[in-house]
């Protein structure tokens, strides 16, 4: 298994379209998940499927004052 960040993969790998094929999901939202810089990595299994996951800090999302 090999993993590498959002945009190495698609400088290294291919296009914004085969990664959302290869995900299941829309190319749009690949874009989204670029544009916004946000801690996506791309898990290259030895089977040759892709698996995709987001880090982020606990917790996510701010209280409200």
């Amino acid at each position: 298994m090999k993993t590498v960040t959002l945009g190495e993969y698609l400088l290294s790998h291919g296009t914004q379209s085969d990664l959302a094929k290869a995900l299941g999901i829309q190319q749009s939202a690949v874009s989204q998940m670029y544009r916004s810089k946000r801690t996506i990595t791309i898990n290259l299994l030895d089977d040759g499927t892709i698996q995709a996951n987001e880090i982020r800090p606990i917790p996510a999302r701010k209280a409200a004052a």
